[in-house]
């Protein structure tokens, strides 16, 4: 119970610093995205950003500080990923900007549920999360309605395969770019509701 609130507490504190960071934050050009989006990332994440492979995150609406963070990550090497390393690599930081915020002005799509008969288990744990094992309540850190801000992404209508392979790396140690929140969260999820979870952000809109 303890750390859930101390969970809870670093995200309060993060969304007030959000709240209070001007909107435009990330100086990037959409339209010198847009190009950029057409000739390197469409194929995985679409055009729009609304990915339409699964396993492929849609990036539409996410904050363009919180995706420019992620993506110097993987230039950084400090979000492991084989196949977005490189692409990060070859991107300058006014190029890393320009896609970021792009991706972040584009309309989101809703999202697929794959099994309703989740959904009101997975809006238990959206919502209270489990003080018996210390899982806080994911919409304190990522809103409500799963909109997100700039410290934590939008996950409303996020592909749950996507998810759930995010929150199987933090739980195993291989996601380590936000491992002093997430990874306590993922370790304390069983597998059954991380599948729930999912199913509801799946049919955030």
């Amino acid at each position: 119970m303890k750390l859930a609130v101390n969970i809870l507490a670093v995200c309060l504190s993060a969304g007030f610093m959000a709240s209070v960071a001007l909107a435009s934050s990330v100086n990037g050009d959409p339209n010198r995205g847009g190009e950029l989006a057409a000739r390197v990332c469409s194929p995985c994440h679409g055009m729009d950003g609304n990915s339409p492979v699964e396993e492929f995150p849609k990036l539409a609406g996410i904050d363009a500080y919180y995706l420019l963070k992620q993506l110097k990550d993987f230039k950084k090497k400090q979000r492991e990923s084989p196949i977005m390393e490189p692409f990060a690599a070859a991107l300058s930081d006014k190029e890393m900007a320009d896609v970021a915020v792009y991706f972040g002005e584009q309309k989101p799509a809703p999202g697929v549920v794959a099994d309703a008969s989740l959904l009101e288990a997975g809006k238990l744990i959206w919502q209270e999360g489990n003080s018996r094992s210390g899982v806080p309540a994911c919409s304190g850190c990522h809103g409500e309605n799963g909109e997100g801000d700039e410290y934590f992404p939008r996950l409303a209508g996020q592909h749950s395969k996507y998810v759930i392979a995010q929150l199987t790396q933090y739980r195993e140690g291989r996601r380590t770019n936000d491992k002093n929140r997430m990874q306590a969260v993922a370790r304390r999820m069983t597998q059954a509701e991380i599948e729930a979870a999912t199913q509801y952000i799946a049919s955030l809109q």
